[in-house]
């Protein structure tokens, strides 16, 4: 438990907050993660969503752990949402549990991002303003900050569909 501690501790304090990468300049290995997310994504109809998120959210994987907000993970999915998604008690030892686990399991991590754009997507009738703003904000959608997101992930995406992922 102290090393899993220690471990989330380092990886918070050498990444602070990530900024949108160079999505023409992408490395191999960014190439092979957003091929990853495309084809995980893709069998929910969420694949550009799904990479555009996984950028935004964590630079493909750079920035796992917000202590500040409590999100972890590719998709810096809420530790709470986790929680109540996986009908588990909120607890210290949980907590650490599905943070471990969204940050260490893409598999864990990818099928969180699917449920949690799925429930915003049925609440939504498939407005994906609303939905990525959702993703973000929760019922604050309609922020100035969730309007934002939207944005952003939107042009992330208009990106994305112009290079060969």
């Amino acid at each position: 438990m102290k090393i899993r501690l220690f471990l989330l501790v380092l990886l918070f304090v050498s990444n602070i907050f990530a900024n949108e990468i160079d999505i023409k300049n992408l490395t191999p290995e960014q190439k092979e993660r957003l091929k990853e997310i495309k084809k995980e994504g893709d069998a929910h109809g969420l694949g550009y969503t799904l990479m555009a998120i996984a950028i935004k959210e964590s630079k493909l994987g750079e920035y796992m752990i917000n202590l500040d907000t409590k999100d972890f993970g590719l998709y810096q999915i809420n530790i709470k949402s986790a929680l109540n998604r996986s009908n588990m008690k909120d607890t210290a030892w949980n907590r650490n549990i599905l943070a471990s686990k969204l940050v260490s399991d893409f598999n864990f991590a990818t099928k969180n991002a699917i449920d949690e754009l799925a429930y915003w997507q049925k609440f939504h009738k498939n407005d994906w303003s609303k939905i990525w703003g959702s993703y973000n904000a929760g019922f604050k959608f309609n922020s100035k900050e969730a309007r934002a997101y939207s944005k952003e992930i939107a042009l992330i995406i208009e990106k994305l569909r112009k290079i060969d992922v």
